[in-house]
């Protein structure tokens, strides 16, 4: 009886910490892919604003009326 105590015991603590390795590489991954999100966020707000920049500097009142008047000179 003492013997099957012993072996259960080491097949439980064997257990015990496969579980934690495998909750542990889980646990890595999900940090890894939520820090991939947060930079590919970060570089998506980037393109957003030079775009944003770029549609200012295209709708801006002096930047249209530069752009009409190259158009009255060339024809």
């Amino acid at each position: 009886m003492s013997q099957f105590r012993f072996v259960f015991v080491v097949f439980y603590f064997t257990a015990v910490l496969i579980l934690a390795v495998y909750l542990r590489s889980s646990g890595n991954q999900v940090f890894y892919e939520l820090c991939s999100c947060n930079v590919e966020q970060g570089r998506l707000k980037q393109q957003l604003g030079a775009k944003q920049l770029l549609l200012e500097s295209l709708i801006n009142p002096a930047s249209v009326s530069e752009h009409l008047d190259k158009l009255k000179t060339d024809d």
